[in-house]
């Protein structure tokens, strides 16, 4: 798994959860945060996904995936961020990263 795969993770994680509560703080992350926006590697504010990277320190794998992300999330010292993002168990996490891993998808082949 790479930078890239496990930032993705994390937003469609926060994503799901602005989805339910539409919230302004989160949805204004999710904007900045946005690695779809452009066809390169990234997000739509590059400073994001830089500052993710100083976080996710590889080797990431499967199995310490979670605990890589959810440093990322407490290092975001935000309330909204951290609520949205624990909504998820370690558990369910790394069922949904099997399943996007396992799918053709942006960054599988950095």
């Amino acid at each position: 798994m790479n930078q890239f795969e496990l930032f993705c993770m994390v937003y469609y994680v926060l994503d799901a959860e602005w989805d339910e509560s539409k919230d302004a703080q989160l949805g204004d992350f999710l904007s900045r945060a946005n690695p779809f926006l452009f066809e390169d590697i990234g997000s739509a504010d590059p400073s994001v996904f830089a500052e993710f990277c100083k976080t996710a320190v590889e080797p990431i794998t499967i199995e310490n995936s979670y605990q890589i992300a959810a440093a990322y999330i407490k290092a975001l010292e935000n309330d909204v961020i951290s609520s949205a993002f624990f909504t998820i168990d370690e558990e369910e996490w790394i069922e949904c990263v099997k399943e996007y891993l396992a799918q053709d998808h942006k960054g599988s082949n950095m």
